[in-house]
């Protein structure tokens, strides 16, 4: 007596989905064996080594940790006599009130606005999706949403205030010890996933 075949799962049929556009990208699965205190570092530069072209400061990346934490003033100040910014990559301004908050315009994705900080022990960056109001159905985009966040796990969408306004977020963090090369590695990462989830999300939104 044959055995019925049971259905994939709904977590199978999105890895399916997923090595399925990887595939349609032009990538390939590569096994690769690291030291286990290098799987982050591994993880961080994932997403950059999807590009066609990997960007200069990929290089430089150094993750051995500083001996002192980034401020946002100090780390605004490195970012600003970068090659990232010297080379035209990005525009970046420092807001001093309520509190200082680096405003970086990512040209590399498209003038893609965000906000980077440092406090205490983390460095924060985000850019926001869209407008809470600009959703056709929440509930239906929660979801989708929640979907998307195993697919593109080195940023996560969550829901914050604007402005006095409920916006959802892209947002990530690493450790206020990264050199500044992974910084901007964070930065990078953080504008292709908010690019990849605002094409995925299109379609919920007015």
């Amino acid at each position: 007596m044959s055995r019925k075949k049971s259905s994939p799962s709904p977590g199978a049929l999105a890895q399916r989905r997923f090595r399925e556009r990887m595939k349609e990208m032009g990538l390939s699965p590569y096994q690769v064996f690291i030291r286990e205190e290098h799987k982050e570092a591994l993880s961080r530069i994932e997403q950059t080594l999807r590009l066609p072209t990997l960007p200069s400061y990929v290089y430089l990346m150094d993750n051995h940790a500083m001996a002192h934490h980034w401020t946002t003033h100090s780390l605004f100040e490195a970012l600003h006599a970068s090659d990232y910014v010297k080379e035209g990559r990005a525009q970046i301004t420092l807001e001093h009130a309520p509190e200082a908050v680096i405003h970086i315009e990512a040209h590399d994705h498209g003038d893609l606005p965000m906000q980077m900080l440092a406090s205490g022990t983390e460095v924060h960056v985000s850019t926001v999706l869209c407008l809470a109001s600009s959703v056709k159905d929440r509930s239906t985009f929660n979801e989708a949403c929640l979907r998307l966040n195993p697919i593109y796990p080195l940023s996560n969408i969550g829901l914050s205030t604007v402005h006095g306004e409920d916006a959802y977020i892209v947002f990530g963090q690493l450790s206020a010890l990264s050199p500044l090369a992974n910084v901007i590695e964070e930065i990078h990462t953080l504008g292709h996933c908010a690019t990849q989830a605002a094409h995925e999300l299109h379609s919920h939104l007015h």
